[in-house]
């Protein structure tokens, strides 16, 4: 069986078309022309998730955005904010990460003036109402997260802690039951005056529509706001030394078993020897963990491999969920699997195959508006942005032969974090740590 082999130069990926303006406060106005939808999609973004919190502050990003959705000086009431908006069909949501907060709507074309400058209103003139019962619904969306004793439970969250040590990243950006108790309105508006500023902030608009009308109404909108002062970013330190390894007793019939390893972020000259390295792993079921973990040896129904990045650091993350019986089996399987990747780069047809997919989920990109923000709005406020076009160049000077001593950097157990979280977890641990031959940090 084969299939059609090209070059990554045989294949370029044009970038989309759009326009950008800057008003005078800074904030940035995008427009992506995609005449044939039906619908208008607007996301704003703001540079100001969850590390640059103080300790004080955890979970005060996430708050804030809650907030916003319950109400405007025009329309207190929440209940009535969304009764109005729903009845132009409009549909909101909200994201709260690291680095940012983003918020957006769709609507229909003839409703995008009014629906706009309703959306705006949240961020210019807030009630920020019941604040009792939002905090009520943030500590049940903690409680997602912990287990009967009311331990967290959240790999994640739980591996933040050992790759980046007393930093706002590895913190859960729902912040501390405590922080979350002691935060007020005035918290919570000195927060949105301080970063909800031009300079701060990114509007895009995808669909049937026109960029000058567009920034016009972004001008009416949101162009009073002030500009807003620079915020730097406070750099992580350095990971100890591990491996490291945390359990986690939790109810469940099945583990979740996750490593970590730290990285650098998405301006790291490694970021891409990085993704090769995660795509290598989990792409589709031919990639190497779902063919030798499930598809040959049926020892899990989920198995997975993720990267994320933030601006200056990252982690790459494998993991599986497994049953009790197949837990060392696995574990051993998934290190199998790391160092191989160290030790001998892909085939040939391996490779080819993976570039074939990666090009095909970058150039339908172009299909995807959340993506193309991403890329070209929401990276511009971290002075990161990199069209599609030099993202596919890099990838295609790739030397896959450089690819294991990457790995051997990265994956070494001394970068490794072991995250083991199901029933009487600390006790099975150790017998991960014998076959290993480490010992457990409790």
């Amino acid at each position: 069986m084969s299939f059609t082999r090209f070059s990554p130069t045989e294949l370029p990926i044009p970038d989309p078309d759009y326009q950008l303006s800057t008003l005078s406060n800074g904030m940035m106005v995008a427009t992506f022309s995609m005449p044939w939808l039906h619908e208008v999609g607007i996301t704003l973004v703001v540079r100001a998730g969850s590390r640059y919190e103080s300790d004080g502050q955890a979970g005060i990003a996430h708050f804030l955005e809650h907030m916003l959705f319950k109400g405007t000086a025009t329309i207190p009431d929440p209940t009535d904010l969304h009764t109005y908006l729903e009845s132009m069909a409009a549909d909101m949501n909200a994201a709260t990460g690291q680095e940012s907060n983003a918020y957006w709507i769709t609507l229909p074309p003839r409703y995008l003036t009014e629906g706009f400058t309703t959306f705006c209103e949240m961020f210019t003139q807030p009630a920020l109402a019941g604040i009792e019962t939002e905090r009520q619904v943030i500590l049940e969306e903690m409680r997602e997260d912990e287990n009967e004793r009311g331990e967290n439970i959240n790999p994640s969250t739980l591996g933040g802690e050992f790759l980046w040590p007393g930093h706002a990243l590895a913190r859960s950006v729902l912040g501390t039951p405590e922080s979350i108790l002691r935060m007020d309105i005035s918290a919570l508006r000195a927060y949105l005056e301080h970063y909800y500023r031009g300079s701060h902030i990114a509007v895009a608009f995808c669909g049937p529509v026109e960029h000058q009308t567009c920034v016009a109404l972004a001008e009416q909108c949101l162009g009073s706001l002030p500009p807003g002062e620079p915020h730097p970013i406070d750099p992580p330190p350095a990971m100890p030394p591990g491996p490291h390894w945390l359990a986690v007793d939790d109810q469940t019939s099945q583990f979740t078993l996750t490593l970590f390893f730290r990285t650098g972020g998405y301006q790291d000259p490694f970021f891409y020897h990085i993704a090769a390295l995660r795509r290598l792993l989990d792409d589709g079921f031919s990639s190497r963990l779902h063919a030798s973990l499930r598809e040959q040896r049926g020892l899990v129904y989920d198995v997975w491999s993720a990267f994320t990045a933030h601006s200056d650091s990252g982690m790459l993350e494998v993991g599986a969920t497994v049953s009790l019986d197949n837990l060392t089996t696995v574990f051993a399987a998934l290190l199998e699997q790391l160092q191989w990747l160290t030790m001998t780069p892909p085939a040939a047809d391996e490779w080819q195959r993976l570039l074939n997919r990666w090009h095909a989920n970058l150039i339908t990109t172009l299909d995807r508006p959340a993506e193309l923000i991403e890329r070209y709005v929401s990276d511009r406020l971290f002075d990161a942005m990199e069209p599609l076009s030099t993202a596919w160049r890099r990838i295609g000077q790739l030397d896959p032969n450089q690819l294991p001593a990457v790995a051997a950097q990265t994956l070494h157990e001394s970068n490794r974090v072991v995250i083991l979280v199901g029933p009487n977890a600390r006790k099975k641990m150790a017998t991960l740590q014998n076959h290993s031959g480490q010992r457990m940090i409790h």
